[in-house]
């Protein structure tokens, strides 16, 4: 779950050097027993949906878009983006037992914490550790996979004001 406010501005890598995270990354996901991304506990956030996320959530429920938008999503600055509970926790999160959509779940949360923003440089990279529990793990995700995921994420940007997802 994307979290507001944003972190502060980030760091440029030399482009000579090469990315900063070449030589991979330590990162496991902790999963059910963790949540901290799907959470509530560092506030109100914001999951933001493609059409295709939105099209997937419905074919999971066999609800049409129209029902699943209903039922699951809200307008937050013009874009399309899942409810949270009271508590801000994602509507698919359940303590304990994790992502209740986990084979159907939005672009975001499959490439987090391998966000753009995130990895723009070390600094930030460290700075997400403390909101996630999983960076700095002892199992190390290779150079070439945070390269994937990051292009996987560049496709996630949200559609801008007047547009449906």
């Amino acid at each position: 779950m994307t979290r507001l406010p944003q972190l502060p501005p980030q760091e440029k890598t030399p482009a000579s050097s090469g990315d900063w995270y070449d030589g991979g990354v330590r990162f496991r996901c902790l999963g059910p027993e963790c949540g901290d991304c799907c959470s509530g506990k560092h506030g109100p956030g914001a999951v933001w949906l493609s059409r295709e996320d939105v099209e997937r959530l419905a074919k999971h429920f066999s609800l049409t878009l129209k029902e699943l938008r209903h039922r699951y999503t809200r307008r937050l600055n013009g874009r399309t983006s899942l409810r949270e509970r009271a508590n801000f926790d994602c509507i698919f999160y359940r303590p304990g037992e994790g992502c209740t959509v986990y084979e159907s779940r939005p672009l975001q949360c499959r490439t987090y914490p391998f966000w753009g923003r995130i990895l723009a440089s070390r600094t930030t990279w460290e700075n997400e550790a403390e909101q996630c529990p999983g960076i700095g793990d002892d199992a190390r995700v290779s150079g070439e996979e945070v390269k994937r995921q990051l292009a996987l994420d560049s496709r996630r940007r949200p559609a801008r004001r007047g547009s449906r997802t």
